[in-house]
């Protein structure tokens, strides 16, 4: 009769890290869920384009949950205790690199976007677009070889180049992203109220991007240094879900500036207020004043300088303490 292999001295290490990646792509998965949700019902008219764009990447979350629970089965239910269970891929070969990169890459080529329309450089977006496609493309490839080889134990040893085009250029065009976002965002800022929420913009923006950036270099130099176990498999196996989630924080972030409900306070001097007149024309009125004023935000910008369309108005709390001027 077949005996199964023996059990090697660090099962620990083969065996907890894939523990520790199922165990936090649920709660990010989770994460995710109440996040689409509350941007379902915060903006049903967003345009169409960009609502398939979020559930369509939602979409690929699932396929990528029911996936991985497959994985997790297999290997630490039904093959408990065998180690050529332990050491297959399973589906592991598409559910984390494929997906992975289709989803970074899908959200990277967003943000190319945006920057397309904050900066008006066409060629500043097709390079970021070109460097997510290509790490989207390295992710890809160390899915297909993963699958053709069908053994963890050399998969480590034999995908090599297309994982660093992978993880190291999902890190390096976070990085870019974030850097460049920064840099637009605050040549946007102009002494106005508006700048409260600009601020707030690129703390998400860095925040989020430095949080994927990170992963992926931690997923890249555990695979790097660490040749002989898996604990590569948790960073990995939640990178795909960090990606969605920080997209749906930024989107989500209008609803938290919706709720400020007159609580922007800003040092300088100058306060402005849209309003509409009784010709339905547009009119900003400017004041100055001494002292910090308090606004109230009632909707957001019509075209936000961040890319994503909405509607707003700041509104002065307080009665000026100059007269306004009507631009």
């Amino acid at each position: 009769m077949d005996q199964c292999p023996a059990i090697p001295e660090n099962i620990a290490l083969l065996a907890g890290p894939q523990v520790f990646g199922h165990l936090f792509n649920y709660g990010l998965f989770g994460i995710l869920i109440v996040q689409t949700y509350n941007y379902h019902l915060s903006f049903p008219d967003d345009p169409r384009p960009l609502k398939t764009f979020i559930y369509s990447l939602f979409v690929l979350e699932c396929l990528q949950i029911v996936m991985a629970t497959h994985d997790a089965f297999a290997v630490l239910g039904a093959g408990w205790g065998n180690y050529a269970a332990l050491n297959s891929p399973q589906w592991l070969w598409f559910d984390t690199p494929v997906l992975s990169g289709i989803i970074s890459a899908s959200v990277q080529t967003f943000y190319a976007w945006r920057l397309y329309v904050l900066s008006g450089s066409p060629l500043l977006g097709v390079f970021i677009s070109m460097v997510a496609v290509m790490q989207g493309s390295g992710a890809a490839a160390s899915g297909i070889m993963a699958r053709v080889i069908n053994d963890n134990a050399e998969i480590q040893e034999k995908t090599l180049a297309p994982l660093i085009v992978w993880l190291g250029g999902s890190a390096a065009c976070d990085i870019i992203i974030a850097t460049l976002m920064l840099y637009f965002l605050s040549r946007s800022k102009s002494g106005l109220a508006s700048d409260a929420m600009i601020s707030r913009l690129i703390r998400l923006t860095v925040e989020t991007g430095c949080a994927t950036a990170s992963v992926a270099c931690v997923d890249l130099i555990l695979f790097l240094v660490f040749r002989h176990n898996n604990l590569h498999m948790t960073p990995a196996s939640m990178l795909s879900k960090l990606y969605t989630n920080s997209l749906m924080v930024l989107f989500n972030n209008r609803t938290h500036m919706r709720s400020l409900g007159g609580r922007i306070h800003t040092p300088g001097s100058r306060f402005w207020s849209s309003r509409t007149g009784p010709d339905g024309s547009q009119h900003t009125d400017i004041a100055s004043g001494d002292g910090p004023r308090q606004f109230a935000l009632r909707k957001f910008p019509a075209h936000g300088g961040d890319g994503v369309t909405d509607d707003h108005t700041v509104l002065d709390s307080q009665k000026p303490s100059a007269e306004a001027t009507i631009v």
